[in-house]
């Protein structure tokens, strides 16, 4: 007698599936005094970020992280405000579709890059870069590059190592100042 055929084992549903969603971008750097501040045009920062990681105080980055990242923006001279620095988190999770909660990203992306405009994405941290490059290779094979995101008008997106990795990896502070003189060299207007 034969043994029965296994049955076949059942995929999760896909609510079980965790989505990637990005939240509504925020300004950095922005005098709320000047209204005349440019909003598009700039850099537009979109970074790995666990919504409970960050963001106790009000603000989208805090703790060493958050140093570290204002850190690296003074230093590219993106805290003058001249240029527009917008910032959007990234994280995975299961319940979206509530009144202001983060968006999927496939969806919600491309409606905030349209109104802002930005001239270079950023992108800090595996998950970031994963879901603007719509790649499954690892961090270390995006960066270093600057890629042209399908969507947003081909705008070019550099990745790069997120903060709190660099906070814990400082031997890799090197190639993340690389990326961002690549992505500030994208950011520059031709001549």
């Amino acid at each position: 007698v034969a043994a029965p055929a296994p049955r076949p084992v059942a995929a999760p549903p896909v609510a079980q599936v965790a989505a990637v969603l990005v939240e509504a971008p925020c300004r950095l750097y922005a005098d709320k005094a000047d209204a005349a501040a440019p909003v598009q045009g700039g850099w537009l920062v979109v970074a790995d970020m666990p919504p409970e990681a960050d963001g106790r105080h009000g603000e989208p980055f805090a703790g060493d992280a958050g140093r570290l990242l204002d850190n690296m923006l003074r230093a590219l001279k993106l805290h003058d405000g001249g240029t527009p620095v917008h910032l959007m988190r990234t994280h995975r999770d299961v319940a979206i579709g509530q009144p202001g909660s983060p968006q999927p990203i496939d969806t919600a992306f491309d409606a905030h890059a349209a109104a802002l405009a930005p001239r270079v994405v950023l992108a800090m941290g595996p998950l970031a870069a994963q879901s603007l490059m719509q790649s499954r290779d690892p961090l270390g094979k995006l960066r270093g590059r600057a890629v042209p995101l399908a969507q947003a008008n081909g705008v070019p997106v550099v990745a790069t190592y997120h903060p709190a990795y660099l906070l814990r990896n400082p031997a890799d502070k090197a190639r993340a100042w690389a990326d961002l003189c690549l992505a500030a060299e994208q950011a520059t207007p031709s001549a």
